[in-house]
């Protein structure tokens, strides 16, 4: 597995269905969520690839769903770094909210079982530790709206709704939206591809999730990075428009 870069100073790490970001800055790198659980041995190894001048200042986390804050308690152990998400996510991350196990979404998935697209997912979730998850011991909260004081200047975007308390990062001076999963180019239980919501079954709120793409299509970046799938390229309205409009698996 390795990084590869897709916009200036921002990086992409891999690993399987899931994708994570380093963005780096006169040396110092935020990690923008930490892929599985079971991830840490290659994010650590891909994160120290940059270069013996790069520093990790901070984990920062989309949402608390375990293939997105996956290893991020051993990251914050072995570099001695905070671990940052929206004060309404701080519950799922530590695992102490109600609904932070993954064996809430096991309702949801069950009638789909039998599509080979959602008994292959939850194989290879499984595979890579998602239920098992690995809480985070100290979290730091922020709020919506505002940048934060750490490497890319990455801008809060509250966009809520796949959890209660997820978020989105705009990256202005790159022309960057990470959008973690409130926008996909992949739907992990179809594999179908282009820009997206996840399916019904795998949001807290889709109706809310719905609400929050209206808070993406008017940021000014060409370079979305999704969650799940491949970076899309183009204005960021029309890749809105298209998960309007895009087929949604609900049941």
């Amino acid at each position: 597995m390795t990084i590869e870069q897709v916009a200036d100073g921002t990086y992409r790490f891999r690993d399987g269905l899931v994708n994570s970001y380093l963005l780096e800055d006169g040396g110092e790198v935020t990690v923008v969520d930490a892929a599985w659980p079971r991830s840490w041995p290659r994010l650590k190894r891909e994160v120290e690839s940059l270069g013996p001048k790069s520093s990790v200042v901070a984990i920062l986390l989309t949402h608390g769903h375990p293939d997105h804050l996956g290893s991020a308690e051993k990251a914050r152990r072995s570099w001695e770094v905070p671990v940052l998400t929206h004060r309404d996510e701080i519950g799922r991350v530590t695992g102490k909210a109600k609904g932070s196990s993954p064996f809430t979404l096991v309702p949801g998935l069950l009638p789909m079982l039998w599509r080979p697209g959602v008994s292959g997912f939850v194989i290879h979730a499984t595979a890579h530790g998602f239920m098992t998850p690995r809480w985070v011991a100290e979290v730091s909260g922020f709020e919506e709206g505002g940048e934060l004081d750490l490497p890319g200047g990455p801008k809060v975007v509250f966009t809520p709704g796949h959890t209660q308390g997820h978020c989105s990062f705009h990256l202005p001076d790159r022309g960057v939206l990470i959008a973690g999963d409130a926008l996909v180019t992949l739907d992990v239980l179809t594999r179908e591809v282009g820009p997206r919501l996840l399916p019904d079954a795998l949001n807290v709120d889709s109706a809310q999730a719905r609400t929050s793409l209206g808070r993406l299509a008017g940021i000014d970046a060409d370079v979305l990075l999704p969650g799940h799938g491949e970076p899309f390229t183009g204005p960021l309205a029309g890749a809105v428009e298209s998960a309007r409009t895009a087929g949604n698996m609900g049941k």
